[in-house]
Parts: structure tokens; C-alpha cells; sequence
């Protein structure tokens, strides 16, 4: 037990890594093999998926947990952020949204606007903070991100987090999932976009995930948004929505990388 405490403790996000995939890949054979279990809203599945959703956390804890700093990167994680300029990305979705929904308006297309409710607010945004971002970020953002950050630099870190993020969804372009309509490579780009975009507002936190919650929020909450609203398909909005990401992502990052720079503050 010794041995493996300190293989952890010595290969943190080699373990991270291994251990999220593990848990991932254990939840989804158990969803291919257990009926009913690939369904997310069934008493099956529900359970089945939320292990792989949290897979991120639960590998985070486990590692945290073997070097005795669970509880002091838990308050750090959850402590208030600092506010600044850069945190204002967390509303890129909103922005990308508007967007492609006011180029459907131009287009002469009707938009549905009775089919979002009042009511639907408060279960869109449980459902997609449990079953995303409340579940991965401690992961993602808490843990992997940081460390990979101390070694190898901001930019080096959002692309290796990104790709490590968008492999981790992989499995679910082998079953019936929102995101198996979705083209791979397309939200593989958005992904990694969407790590760029993190990692800036992460920067400037203090450590603290809370924002970068929000903000994985925010955009599922906008793909629910158009998803209930009918304008476009899922795999269309995310394939359009590159034109906007990642010219968005370029500008930013490097307005950044100079302001970052001139201030030696990343």
C-alpha cells in the first residue's frame, strides 16, 4: 500500500489520468451491458452515469485524499474567487448564442420563443450542473490543470486539458447520447477551445473553480437553450458555433498572453 501511495504522490497526473479513465470506462461497460443502464433518465442508468460524469472528481479526491490535501484544495477550489476583466469569458456562451440566434432572426426564420417556459429554468440548470460541470471541474480545473500549469505554461496546459477532456466524452459516440450527434472532431475543437477560454478565467481566480463552474454551466445551459428553442440541431449549433469559438479564442488568448506579459503575473 506504501508503494502505491507514493506511485500516486510521485505520478500525479499520470494517476489522475489513469484513474479517471478507469472509473469512466468500468461506468460505461456497465452501461452496454446492464439494460436500461445507457438511459440516464431510468433508476438504472441514472446512477451508472452520474459514477461516470463525476469520474473526474471521484479520481481527484482519490489523489488528493493518498497526499493527506483533500480538505485544504477542496476550500481552495471552493473559496471565492478574485474578480476580474478576464472573468467576464464565462459569458463567451451567451454572446455565441445571440449571435447565431440573431443570424436565424436575419435569415427570416421563426423562432419558437413560447417553447421555453419559466418553469424549465430551475430543473436545466440542476440537471446540467449535476450531470456536468459540478461533476468534472474538481478534476479538470482543481486539480489536472494546476498541475500541468506549475511545469509546462498556461497555453501548453488548455491544450493538453482540452484534448484529455474531449477523449475522456469518447465513449459516448458508441451510444445514443446528446453528444453522439455531435460530428468528434467538431466538439473535440469546441472543447479545447472551451479549455483555452477556462484556463484564462482560472488564471486570475486564486485557485478557485467556482467561475470556471459557472461557466461550463452556462454554455450546456445554452445548448439546452437552443436545443429547446429548435433552431438547430445540436451538431449543427456546435459546428457553427466554431466560426465564432475559435476566432474568439485566438483574440483573447492572445490579448492575454501580451497583457500577461507586460504584467509577469502568468
Amino acid at each position: 500500500m506504501g508503494k502505491f501511495q507514493a506511485l500516486i504522490i510521485q505520478h500525479s497526473i499520470m494517476s489522475f489520468i489513469i484513474l479517471t479513465l478507469i472509473i469512466s470506462l468500468v461506468s460505461f461497460t456497465l452501461m452496454l451491458t446492464i439494460p436500461n443502464a445507457k438511459i440516464p433518465e431510468s433508476n438504472t442508468g441514472l446512477p451508472i452515469w452520474l459514477i461516470a460524469i463525476w469520474s473526474p472528481n471521484i479520481a481527484a479526491l482519490i489523489v488528493w485524499a493518498t497526499n493527506k490535501s483533500i480538505i485544504s484544495n477542496l476550500q481552495l477550489a471552493f473559496s471565492l474567487p478574485k474578480l476580474s476583466a478576464w472573468s467576464l469569458i464565462i459569458l463567451t456562451p451567451v454572446l455565441v448564442s445571440a449571435i447565431l440566434l440573431g443570424i436565424e432572426l436575419l435569415k427570416g426564420v421563426v423562432i419558437e420563443w413560447s417553447n421555453f417556459k419559466v418553469n424549465y429554468i430551475l430543473p436545466l440548470i440542476f440537471i446540467n450542473l449535476i450531470m456536468g460541470p459540478l461533476g468534472e471541474e474538481i478534476g479538470w480545473r482543481g486539480l489536472l490543470y494546476p498541475i500541468v500549469k506549475e511545469n509546462y505554461g498556461w497555453i501548453a496546459s488548455a491544450i493538453f486539458v482540452g484534448i484529455i477532456w474531449a477523449l475522456w466524452h469518447a465513449p459516448l459516440w458508441l451510444i445514443e447520447s446528446p453528444q453522439s450527434k455531435i460530428p468528434f472532431w467538431a466538439f473535440s475543437i469546441n472543447v479545447v477551445c472551451l479549455s483555452f477560454l477556462m484556463s484564462m478565467v482560472y488564471n486570475y481566480s486564486n485557485g478557485s473553480i467556482i467561475l470556471i463552474i459557472l461557466f461550463h454551466l452556462i454554455f450546456n445551459l445554452s445548448l439546452g437553450f437552443i436545443d429547446i428553442l429548435g433552431t438547430h440541431e445540436s451538431g449543427e449549433y456546435v459546428t457553427k458555433s466554431l466560426f465564432l469559438y475559435i476566432p474568439i479564442t485566438i483574440v483573447l488568448s492572445w490579448t492575454y498572453e501580451l497583457y500577461s506579459q507586460s504584467n509577469c503575473s502568468v
